[in-house]
């Protein structure tokens, strides 16, 4: 993934690039080295109400560019100039006419730097022992790109009325014609309950198109819960994936994670060795629904092998790294002939020693 070209916020000594710093919290040119801080402070949720009907937006501040190569979306400021793409390094980047939607209201900054998150990833491509060596040649031309992420979170408190049938099945003796026989006995007995919980940063990812939804599920925790009120300031350097999905539908997302933790809370309630919950129904009321509208850090890159690019991601808060590489066949194939020919040593000498 090759560098693209971004004008972002100007150094007042020198004019150069500011990019935000993680570790610094705060503004650094790459040409004089002056740092400006950045103040921030910690979000807090808002109610759903707001987010149906007055959350603000950011379009005013930025634009959508899309890349006509693979179809990547991307919110930049309307100030920033983009020449490539941060997802497969393609050039032809072109304005949409989409709005950028929701103005993000808290950021979960990057704890790794660029150089971190690459010496983490050298580190785990490293302990591969059946990677290829001439792809671990190639990892010296991988670039990571620092990406931004949108998601949502949900807190709620939930009572649920339920009802089910509970199933206990037990073995029993009994004699027929002087013979003892064992049969199944099994007994029914509805149950109605009520069953309250609190559900804290339900995250729901809002965008499944650029990125692999299992990889984002992979590559998670993301604390959440100490995000940082957003400012535009912190995204210097980075880029900003568009959202393709609508809040409602996060909503919706979110709603069915709860409502199979609650099936799988009541269900646990009952089932036991012999006994299951059949016919179980569910009558949810969701109470103080509040929500935040996140940036989550990623690192994204690539690794060009033999004409196959295999992507290559880091999670920019905690460095856990999620991938795929190509596996050497001659690796593996003597690796299975070695241990072939080691356990085939050993049972000879077994046998000299015991027979």
């Amino acid at each position: 993934m090759s560098n693209p070209t971004k004008v972002v916020q100007k150094c007042v000594t020198c004019g150069g690039d500011l990019i935000f710093n993680p570790s610094k919290n705060g503004l650094v040119c790459k040409r004089c080295g002056n740092f400006q801080s950045v103040s921030g402070a910690v979000t807090t949720e808002k109610s759903f109400q707001t987010l149906l009907h007055s959350a603000p937006t950011w379009q005013k501040d930025t634009t959508v560019l899309r890349c006509e190569h693979c179809g990547a979306k991307s919110v930049v400021s309307k100030h920033d100039l983009v020449v490539k793409c941060d997802y497969c390094g393609a050039s032809n980047m072109f304005k949409t006419e989409e709005r950028p939607g929701l103005r993000p209201d808290t950021i979960v900054l990057f704890n790794q730097s660029g150089a971190e998150a690459d010496k983490l990833l050298a580190n785990w491509l490293s302990k591969r022992f059946f990677t290829p060596s001439g792809f671990k040649k190639q990892l010296k031309n991988r670039q990571l790109k620092g990406i931004y992420y949108p998601a949502f979170t949900f807190d709620a408190n939930v009572i649920t009325r339920y009802t089910g049938t509970l199933v206990q099945t037990n073995s029993i003796t009994v004699t027929v014609d002087g013979k003892e026989i064992t049969r199944t006995q099994t007994t029914r007995n509805s149950i109605a309950d009520v069953d309250t919980q609190s559900f804290d940063d339900i995250l729901v990812l809002a965008n499944d198109n650029d990125v692999p939804p299992k990889v984002l599920k992979a590559l998670q925790p993301f604390d959440t819960n100490h995000g940082q009120a957003f400012q535009q300031s912190y995204l210097s350097g980075f880029t900003v994936a568009q959202a393709s999905k609508e809040a409602q539908d996060c909503w919706a997302e979110a709603k069915l994670q709860m409502e199979q933790s609650i099936r799988n809370k009541i269900s646990s309630r009952y089932i036991g060795e012999n006994t299951t919950f059949e016919n179980l129904r569910l009558d949810i009321c969701f109470l103080n629904i509040t929500y935040k509208y996140v940036l989550l850090p990623l690192y994204v890159g690539h690794v060009e092998y033999r004409g196959t690019k295999y992507p290559l991601y880091v999670n920019g808060q905690t460095g856990k790294i999620h991938g795929k590489t190509p596996r050497s066949f001659w690796k593996i194939l003597f690796t299975c002939l070695f241990g072939g020919a080691l356990a085939f040593g050993f049972g000879i000498v077994l046998a000299l020693l015991f027979y």
